[in-house]
């Protein structure tokens, strides 16, 4: 991002930033595609590469696939859950503000995915921090300006879950009783023929997901829409493997997330489309596209209002600061 002034320091020896040491280190997530659409709790949705197009196709079916996670070292990042359609997270010249990340050539670099195809480019969101020593993670309080931030003061690490993929919350377990015989270890499946039973009665299921139990893989079905003991029955017929089929009456079907990723995800695909709206990531949540963005400015707000706050969930990086 091109600078034509530079945004001083505070003075304050107490707040200045390099008056405190190294912050824990926040390696930033790497990514093949330049931008995506990622799965986050019980998401399903496909990547998106560029263009509003490559949102989720319809007739495409993926299964998410869950195994509880190694706990990883250091800070874990504090959530913060922004609120649906909130004008108070936009941001204006001068206001107060607060982010986290890492800092290069006088960067603080938003924890977006970091495309393979920029060639070395591991800083493509961003906004200058002049004054600030390269870290791997620290937490800024300065005055937003468009060129960058200004009266900048360090603060104790505290990164949000902004635009930084969680733990799923899909079970440890499969949520239901082990068949008679237990179940079956192994890798080996396919799931073709489910895939095409769910397509075929899209508004009935819900995205399905695969999950663990020692070697053993688990189909996980949920019934949104219909008789579970039925669908059951159908899909036993035609899947030997490990499944377990479960009830969730008005839950967000195959065929409400289609609708989703057609209307609202082609839309904000098409912000996304133009780089200077700094959206970086988009994600399918239970019904509503999250949009991880730089900052949430008033004209990006109007269009994203435009586009219904009811099916989105804004959830931008750099935030007003925290009282």
């Amino acid at each position: 991002m091109p600078v034509d002034r530079c945004p001083g320091l505070s003075d304050d020896p107490p707040s200045a930033v390099d008056d405190l040491g190294p912050a824990t280190p926040a390696p930033p997530p790497e990514s093949d595609a330049s931008r995506s659409v990622t799965p986050r709790r019980r998401a399903w949705s496909v990547p998106l590469a560029g263009a509003a197009a490559a949102l989720l196709a319809t007739g495409a079916l993926g299964f998410a696939a869950h195994r509880t996670p190694e706990p990883a070292p250091g800070p874990v990042p504090v959530p913060v859950i922004a609120p649906v359609g909130r004008a108070e997270l936009i941001v204006r010249d001068g206001d107060l503000v607060e982010a986290s990340g890492r800092v290069e050539d006088a960067q603080l670099c938003a924890p977006a995915p970091v495309p393979i195809s920029l060639g070395g480019d591991t800083c493509p969101y961003g906004i200058p921090v002049p004054g600030v020593r390269p870290t791997d993670g620290v937490t800024l309080r300065g005055r937003w300006h468009p060129i960058g931030l200004s009266d900048i003061q360090r603060m104790p690490y505290s990164p949000t879950s902004a635009g930084v993929l969680g733990d799923s919350d899909l079970p440890d377990a499969p949520p239901c009783p082990a068949p008679a015989g237990g179940w079956r270890d192994g890798e080996d499946w396919s799931d073709d023929q489910v895939r095409d039973y769910l397509q075929a009665h899209a508004d009935q299921f819900a995205a399905p997901f695969a999950t663990h139990l020692g070697n053993a893989r688990i189909l996980v079905v949920t019934v949104v829409n219909g008789d579970v003991g039925q669908a059951r029955a159908a899909l036993t017929a035609i899947y030997t493997d490990n499944l377990c089929v479960v009830a969730a009456p008005g839950g967000h079907s195959l065929a409400a997330e289609a609708r989703l990723q057609t209307t609202t995800g082609q839309a904000v695909g098409a912000l996304m489309d133009d780089p200077a709206s700094g959206i970086y990531l988009v994600t399918s949540e239970d019904g509503k596209m999250r949009v991880n963005m730089v900052q949430l400015t008033q004209p990006l707000y109007d269009k994203l209002a435009a586009i219904g706050l009811d099916h989105l969930i804004l959830d931008p990086w750099i935030r007003p600061a925290r009282p």
